[in-house]
């Protein structure tokens, strides 16, 4: 992982050397492990550790909490190298018997034996420098371990797995407690490595202040600091026109909830005034679920509009904000014609659902011959506008959304978990929200929540920021108390000014 190799070689220019930062890993670690479990932290302690970093890492922790009080044991899968090799030699003066080197498959069984007198595992053997699978004598040990019953703590992340994405390329060890070390790495959110990380803790790592400052992340995750900052203000004296208009152009025959929660979305993000172009059969629908909204009936044939409601769309855009395109819209050649000619009209858009299946087919109308414009894909919409198998873009959501961002000269918010948002300007992931928000609806809720926020103040990758980490908030604090599989997107709408409340303090 090219950031976490620059850190370490920025600190050591600035005089802190790799010895110093792996002690400060280690004792880090071991704090951490005393923290989580403070029983199993006395017990046997096993560090299977590698030749490089991550098995001097895991030896500096062992060594530490048998000076703490645990029955430390550490198996070397062959001779150390630089720092680790000083680590090493650090661990046999202070426990002089409880060494074992594994130099070949043959000795696996020495390495089984001792796995069944552990308590706990520390598990050293790859750090980020794995490239492919891991092989050989690793990779048998990868596959010991994983028969070990008890608690396993990774060192930084759980061997086999590689530090940039969520795929899994061979065997891999299952961790119950992962040690990030310093920084969190994309394999520790993206699925499906995450679900091998278990809970996943930050090690607070030595590093020189200054050091940080000249190292450019993949991506950042966003804290409520940040998003704070991100939201637009609310002046004292301002009014309904302060805090901007916003269209949703959207709904169909069967599908006019989906207007409506883009509606309220925007509504409780904040916007002044909202107005919605629906089909005319499902007008009195959207206006009986939504009367702070302003409906208009559209022209419609076959339950969707018709393409003479393109010119529609586009007129009443004239006098607003932002326009957010697609829930509910439906597939047929008029909702086809609508998003056509908002995109063409350069108006500030949030597109979402149907919208995106017509750019999908039209991916011309993406690249810069639009205005400002907010994707709002899952990966399935995603992996089509991009022409890719969805199981391709989960594991690797940081790196597609980041260079369709800057392809499509676009904010895209591609959904999670952990949904991803990406400009031209950066990346960000929002690790907020749980599986409440699977149900249909929740997306459109999202959809006009950026499209609030946008219209209200905010930039528009900051909007998508802002709305993508209240929205998961919103769907936190309802599953404190209630069963994620329960809750649907009307709920959503009823604890966002709570959401928001709580965010800004």
């Amino acid at each position: 992982m090219e950031a976490v190799r620059a850190l370490d070689a920025r600190a050591a220019a600035g005089g802190v050397l790799p010895l110093l930062l792996m002690e400060s890993a280690g004792r880090g670690a071991a704090e951490a492990v005393r923290t989580w479990a403070p029983d199993l932290a006395k017990g046997r302690v096993l560090a299977v550790c590698g030749t490089g970093g991550n098995g001097g890492d895991a030896l500096a922790a062992a060594r530490w909490l048998g000076r703490w009080g645990a029955e430390p044991r550490a198996v070397l899968l062959g001779e150390p190298r630089g720092p680790a090799a000083d680590q090493a030699a650090a661990f046999r003066a202070s426990f002089p018997e409880s060494v074992l080197t594994v130099q070949g498959g043959e000795d696996i069984a020495a390495l089984e034996a001792w796995l069944a007198e552990a308590d706990l595992v520390l598990d050293g053997i790859l750090g980020v420098g794995l490239s492919g699978k891991a092989r050989g004598l690793v990779a048998a040990a990868i596959e010991a371990l994983s028969e070990f019953e008890g608690t396993v703590v990774a060192i930084d992340l759980p061997s086999g797995l590689g530090a940039d994405t969520g795929r899994i390329a061979g065997p891999a060890v299952r961790a119950d407690l992962t040690l990030a070390m310093g920084a969190l790495k994309p394999c520790h959110l993206l699925p499906p490595a995450a679900a091998l990380c278990g809970e996943v803790r930050v090690v607070d790592v030595a590093y020189p202040p200054g050091a940080w400052d000249e190292v450019n992340p993949v991506a950042l995750v966003l804290e409520e600091g940040d998003v704070r900052a991100l939201l637009p203000s609310r002046p004292r004296f301002g009014h309904k026109g302060t805090f901007g208009r916003v269209l949703v152009v959207g709904g169909s025959v069967g599908m006019a909830g989906a207007a409506a929660l883009a509606a309220e979305g925007a509504l409780r993000a904040g916007a002044g005034l909202v107005h919605v172009l629906t089909p005319e059969p499902v007008f009195p629908i959207v206006a009986g679920l939504v009367p702070a909204a302003l409906v208009h009936p559209g022209p419609t044939a076959a339950g969707t509009f018709s393409p003479e409601a393109a010119a529609e769309a586009v007129r009443l855009a004239e006098g607003m904000d932002v326009v957010v395109v697609g829930p509910g819209l439906g597939r047929s050649p008029g909702p086809a014609e609508v998003v056509r000619a908002l995109v063409l009209g350069r108006i500030p858009l949030v597109v979402d659902a149907d919208a995106l299946y017509a750019l999908a087919h039209e991916p011309e109308l993406l690249g810069g011959v639009h205005g400002e414009i907010v994707l709002t894909p899952h990966p399935g919409e995603f992996g089509r506008l991009a022409g890719r198998d969805p199981e391709e873009i989960v594991p690797d959501k940081i790196r597609w959304a980041r260079d369709k961002a800057r392809e499509w000269q676009a904010t895209v918010v591609l959904k999670g978990p952990p949904t991803v948002i990406a400009s031209t300007d950066g990346v960000y992931l929002t690790t907020t929200g749980n599986t409440a928000l699977a149900h249909g609806g929740s997306g459109d809720v999202l959809a006009g929540m950026i499209g609030g926020l946008w219209a209200s103040g905010a930039r528009a990758a900051d909007a998508a920021c802002a709305a993508a980490f209240v929205h998961g908030r919103a769907a936190d604090a309802l599953t404190a108390e209630s069963s994620p599989r329960a809750v649907l997107p009307t709920d959503l709408l009823a604890v966002l000014p709570k959401a928001f409340t709580a965010l800004e303090g």
